[in-house]
């Protein structure tokens, strides 16, 4: 049965907590420790706890989502002081490891990254960025094809637009799911922007891009009415 009051909650909230720090600290389980860390975000808002939790899931067990989440803490100073260069090598270790996220953590460091700002010694490489991106895109990370079309549609610090590439990869993120990407593909085909003008895929993108508009709004209307109810 359910649980039927505040005191059952707290109750089951602490065993679960209890449970997840036994699996991490005692039986050393890798995923007990990224739990660990999932439950400090997400149920106890804390993210100095959660942060420790998913470092020890990456430093000692390797656990390719654990170095993610450290490299994005590092990156947002969240539960952690900001430092891009640890962020940076949390995320290089989660992409080898085979996270995409973590790729896409680490190409974006690379492409944005400026020696002497504050936060950061680090310097552009663009050949790296680029090469994790498309890492992260071949295995179908959304957000990684997407970050690739803004590139070549834009150029970036001196570099070409290629637009060829461009069409390619807002497509590939539309198929993947990202709204933006349909946007841009059907703004590229409407216009001609660079490649041949194509009022039919341009409408399809349109249509694309609409439809996961409404997925989203009702996704956020369920995930409101869950939260109010």
């Amino acid at each position: 049965c359910g649980l039927q009051n505040e005191d059952e909650v707290k109750d089951y909230i602490k065993n679960v907590g209890t449970e997840y720090s036994f699996q991490c600290y005692k039986e050393k389980t890798p995923d007990g420790c990224f739990r660990l860390g999932d439950f400090f975000a997400g149920v106890k808002n804390d993210f100095p706890q959660a942060a420790k939790a998913y470092q020890l899931s990456c430093d000692d067990f390797d656990h390719p989502r654990g170095c993610s989440k450290t490299g994005a803490y590092y990156l947002y100073g969240k539960g952690f002081e900001k430092n891009k260069e640890k962020a940076l090598h949390y995320f290089i270790k989660g992409c080898n490891l085979g996270n995409q996220d973590a790729c896409f953590g680490a190409g974006s460091v690379f492409l944005s990254s400026k020696k002497g700002t504050p936060d950061s010694d680090l310097k552009q490489d663009r050949d790296k960025g680029l090469k994790l991106l498309e890492t992260a895109c071949k295995k179908d990370h959304q957000a990684s094809c997407f970050n690739l079309s803004a590139v070549y549609l834009k150029g970036l610090g001196g570099m070409e637009k290629d637009m060829k590439k461009a069409i390619e990869y807002s497509t590939r993120s539309c198929e993947l799911g990202h709204m933006y990407g349909c946007v841009n593909a059907s703004r590229m085909y409407k216009l001609g922007d660079g490649i041949a003008k194509n009022d039919a895929l341009a409408n399809k993108y349109k249509e694309r891009a609409k439809t996961l508009h409404d997925e989203a709004k009702e996704t956020n209307r369920q995930l409101h009415f869950g939260q109010t109810s």
